[in-house]
């Protein structure tokens, strides 16, 4: 009898050993689950705040350009060489809660029917993507004519882009002035498909993110918008200008 009691007696101790042992692992993933949490928020938080002075920054260099007169003339071109010696040793990675005054963007995008107002940024380094969006060297500078490539995140600042609509309209507004497109046609291509960056005879801007939107991991395609400039009478400056030969997975 007496070793019976001392046998549940070591066993209750066990399993109260044992429960105590869980309800501390249990504690510890609950702090590491807030800690991530409040980690990630912090994180965008910090790259909202520089979306949002981006284009305050922007808006200020805009209205002195205005005020100047011909410097607003002149060409995008130089103007994107500028920003990007300035932009030379930026960092890509943004720690938990870092604020910094973001670099003055080379344009504005546009699409208020979807919510989407965005910085771009003179290239799509990772900071710049998470931030607003980025343009994509070798295309035309904004509102120069040509095809404007813009690329950013499906994440964060483009995921409006599933929700555009053929006809919607687009504003591309640059230190030289600004543009109205109308959205001609969405793709989805392959990465290895960048004839949706060949240059135009008629101002195009092109949108550029991954593609499927929910897709968990690195996104396996390209989603892609493209417009074309609309002109004062509210006229397309040329219909089917873009392309010749559509990529294979374009939505209706």
């Amino acid at each position: 009898m007496y070793r019976s009691g001392l046998i549940l007696s070591g066993v209750t101790r066990l399993q109260h050993g044992s429960g105590a042992g869980w309800m501390r692992l249990e504690l510890a993933f609950w702090i590491l689950g807030i800690a991530l949490i409040t980690t990630y928020l912090a994180a965008t938080a910090a790259l909202e705040n520089q979306r949002t002075q981006g284009i305050e920054l922007f808006a200020e260099a805009r209205a002195t350009a205005m005020l100047a007169g011909p410097v607003a003339n002149r060409p995008a071109t130089n103007a994107s060489a500028r920003l990007q010696d300035r932009q030379a040793g930026v960092p890509t990675p943004i720690g938990a809660g870092a604020i910094e005054t973001p670099p003055l963007p080379i344009a504005v995008l546009r699409m208020d029917r979807v919510g989407l107002e965005v910085p771009i940024y003179p290239d799509i380094s990772e900071l710049n993507l998470s931030r607003g969006a980025g343009w994509i060297g070798g295309t035309a500078a904004p509102n120069t004519g040509g095809n404007v490539a813009v690329a950013a995140h499906r994440d964060r600042y483009f995921r409006p882009l599933k929700d555009v609509k053929v006809g919607d309209i687009l504003e591309l507004e640059s230190l030289s002035g600004r543009g109205e497109f109308r959205v001609s046609r969405i793709v989805i291509v392959d990465p290895a498909e960048v004839s949706v960056l060949d240059d135009t005879t008629v101002p195009t801007v092109t949108l550029v993110t991954c593609y499927p939107f929910y897709f968990i991991g690195n996104a396996p395609r390209r989603y892609i918008v493209q417009a074309i400039a609309v002109d004062q009478s509210g006229e397309v400056s040329s219909s089917d200008a873009i392309l010749t030969a559509l990529p294979s997975g374009e939505t209706p």
